[in-house]
């Protein structure tokens, strides 16, 4: 597929969206996700630059955390000149950059998407079609000028915002029309795009929405913020299902249309560094050897994986105890992540308030690309404010909320930044207040009490020091850390494979890294069957060296 560039002069999105919708706007990170899917549909995009001014990012405070998510190079453009408000920047910034791009940096592009619709890009749509080059511009209808909305010369499609963001309150109901395209070719990916399915042949697959477009895995697949985000997705599917594990074809192929392989292959390059770093379990059950069986689940005993589980529970269980009846929609930058960033914890992968602040606004763009968290921006001042809320039956908001949950990830949280040789089933009881606090509110005392009378942990000195240790069988412990099978209240039997082995991978506990979490009753019950190791090796087969009698008289020496 050929490569993508795409360009956005973000003031442009940001006024035609301020001044032609009513109401709260989406947030940042969905208008980017909408803008990047849409030029992913060409091929994969290789190039992601974003223009704005100062002005523009002191007015929305998600933007750069958006951008950063998203792999887009951010660039701000100085707007105050001495004192005086200077417009078009962006639009020369733009121009430079795609110039630079196409006559030296890349010139192997075929593809180019600019975003915006300003008369200025006129020269530079020409410019790139003079090179035999494709051109497509993202803008909204009111914003687009003529000259590149009459000249189908200028450029081969136009996309309007309107369109790709559709929950955005348009005030204008009836787009003109681009009469331009008529009888004109289209690329393979549009013509499929529109073309219309045939009725009765509607595939039916579970959890399809949301997915994860080609284009936001941005860093290298071993990089802490692709396996974060690994981490998550998979907890994901396995809190959806029930199940503590569940096969790789099947998890690629729901978190992933068929339709985008590069995404698949982008994702399966992620596992293989999960796997390879420890952060992913990957287990072949039975005589199964094909790579598209591997049952996986996350190692929750890993340091990346407690630390990201643990601060995601925590903005979660945040949002859930300010929300109120009064106050269902809160700033998701004041009542959120500013408090949460403030915390000191003991080690950890992040270090420092700033990496720590990185890492809940990451976990935050995590928990919103999956459906978890659902936001909007309000205008308050003249600045735009991201409001946030829960959504109400989702798989990470019902695993978040269970009774225990903040409670046993501090204890696996802890557990995985001790050296080793050190206890790790015990806390202080100063992590609780400092770590817990601004999550539970006032219901922190409560909830460690009632964790207590359930036998989830117990008090305990440590030295001169107060704190608590944690039952590593209790049901809710085992629940938390990988048993997702029991988060309906009763634990199912795991399913057994033809060689009668079980299925189902348990994630290692704290308090045993190495050894994998104890198999229920139902499944050690299940004898397992000899298999034939082949031809060689073995005493008695074929090989061996022994014949029948000695191999029999060697067994009964031993």
């Amino acid at each position: 597929m050929p490569d993508v560039a795409l360009l956005i002069d973000w003031e442009n999105v940001y006024y035609t969206l301020r001044q032609h919708t009513t109401g709260p706007l989406p947030s940042t990170l969905s208008i980017l996700q909408a803008i990047l899917q849409k030029a992913a549909e060409f091929g994969p995009v290789r190039v992601k630059l974003a223009i704005f001014g100062q002005e523009v990012a002191t007015q929305d405070d998600t933007l750069l955390m958006s951008l950063e998510f998203t792999g887009m190079e951010p660039i701000a453009v100085a707007q105050r000149m001495s004192g005086r408000l200077l417009k078009g920047r962006s639009d020369a910034v733009l121009i430079t950059r795609a110039l630079k791009l196409l006559y030296k940096d890349r010139q192997d592009i075929d593809y180019w998407f600019i975003v915006s619709g300003d008369r200025d890009l006129n020269a530079l749509c020409k410019a790139i079609k003079d090179e035999d080059k494709h051109v497509y511009l993202i803008a909204g209808d009111k914003s687009l000028a003529n000259e590149l909305r009459d000249s189908p010369y200028l450029r081969d499609d136009v996309f309007l915002l309107e369109d790709l963001i559709p929950q955005a309150r348009w005030t204008r109901a009836a787009l003109r029309a681009d009469d331009t395209q008529v009888d004109k070719p289209q690329p393979p990916a549009e013509a499929l795009r529109r073309t219309p399915q045939r009725r009765g042949r509607v595939p039916v697959r579970a959890r399809t929405e949301p997915h994860v477009p080609a284009v936001v895995p941005t860093a290298s697949p071993e990089s802490d913020k692709e396996q974060r985000r690994l981490a998550v997705l998979l907890l994901d599917q396995l809190v959806a299902l029930h199940a503590r594990a569940m096969s790789r074809g099947d998890f690629v192929t729901s978190v992933v249309p068929l339709s985008e392989k590069e995404a698949s292959s982008v994702l399966e390059q992620r596992i293989d560094a999960g796997v390879e770093q420890g952060t992913v379990l990957a287990k072949l059950e039975g005589r199964a050897r094909a790579k598209a069986k591997q049952m996986l689940a996350p190692n929750m005993s890993a340091p990346l994986v407690a630390e990201t589980i643990f601060h995601l529970v925590r903005v979660l269980r945040r949002i859930d105890t300010v929300t109120s009846k009064d106050t269902r929609r809160i700033p998701a930058v004041e009542a959120v992540l500013d408090p949460l960033s403030r915390a000191d914890q003991p080690g950890g992968l992040a270090r420092g308030r700033s990496q720590r602040r990185l890492l809940l606004e990451t976990l935050f763009s995590i928990a919103e690309e999956r459906g978890a968290i659902q936001t909007e921006q309000v205008e308050r001042d003249g600045r735009q404010i991201t409001m946030c809320w829960l959504a109400e039956g989702h798989p990470l908001v019902v695993y978040a909320r269970q009774p225990a949950a903040s409670i046993v990830h501090l204890f696996n949280f802890v557990a995985s930044t001790r050296p080793k040789g050190e206890r790790i089933d015990w806390v202080n009881h100063a992590l609780f207040a400092e770590l817990l606090s601004r999550v539970e509110g006032d219901a922190l005392e409560s909830t460690m009490r009632r964790a207590v009378e359930r036998g989830v942990m117990r008090a305990e000195e440590h030295g001169k020091k107060s704190g608590f240790v944690i039952d590593q069988g209790h049901e809710e412990v085992r629940t938390v850390l990988g048993e997702f099978d029991r988060l309906n209240g009763e634990a199912r039997p795991a399913p057994a494979s033809p060689s009668g082995e079980v299925a189902a991978l348990p994630a290692p506990t704290a308090a045993s890294p190495v050894e994998a979490a104890p198999i229920s009753a139902d499944a050690a019950a299940v004898p397992r069957k000899r298999t034939r190791r082949g031809r060689r090796g073995g005493r008695g087969r074929r090989g061996s060296g022994l014949g029948p009698k000695k191999a029999a008289t060697g067994e009964a020496a031993d």
